[in-house]
């Protein structure tokens, strides 16, 4: 990051990230961490580990995906995402995705729109899951996402 904001051609506060797949948990933890970012969107790979569990689907993610002694300490995806608001953020799920069950999905973005509600900022939030879709990026994905970027960097 530091190297990409120092780039002559870069405008360091228009810079966004987005991500399918392990890419999208990589974007939801680097917006979460770092507020150069301005705007993300996430495809996909957005799920509570509770709910992998509850699901028996934690062999969907290899060890590089958990966080040690997270849920010991009573936090989970939405206490991550949640350090991105009130920057824009706009995630994409298929409702069968193995590896992000849609239970879990939903109650990330009902935490999102709740706190992204109080920042007054409802309309930097978006969560959409898709019904029959699996672990995919589809072109009405990609159209959501060019959409989202054009009008929030």
């Amino acid at each position: 990051m530091n190297y990409l904001a120092s780039r002559p051609e870069v405008d360091s506060k228009r810079i966004a990230a987005m991500g399918m797949s392990m890419g999208s948990t990589r974007t939801w933890w680097a917006a979460a961490l770092d507020e150069r970012i301005k705007a993300a969107v996430s495809v996909a790979c957005l799920t509570r580990y509770q709910n992998l569990i509850a699901h028996g689907r934690l062999w969907e993610h290899g060890i590089y995906y958990y966080v040690p002694n997270m849920l010991k300490e009573k936090l989970d995806t939405e206490s991550v995402v949640a350090l991105i608001a009130p920057r824009p953020l706009l995630t994409l799920t298929g409702d069968r995705d193995g590896g992000s069950p849609a239970d879990g999905v939903r109650i990330i973005n009902s935490f999102q729109e709740n706190l992204y509600r109080l920042y007054g900022k409802s309309d930097k939030f978006r969560g959409i899951i898709y019904k029959g879709l699996g672990h995919q990026y589809t072109p009405e994905m990609w159209q959501e996402t060019l959409k989202w970027l054009k009008e929030h960097v």
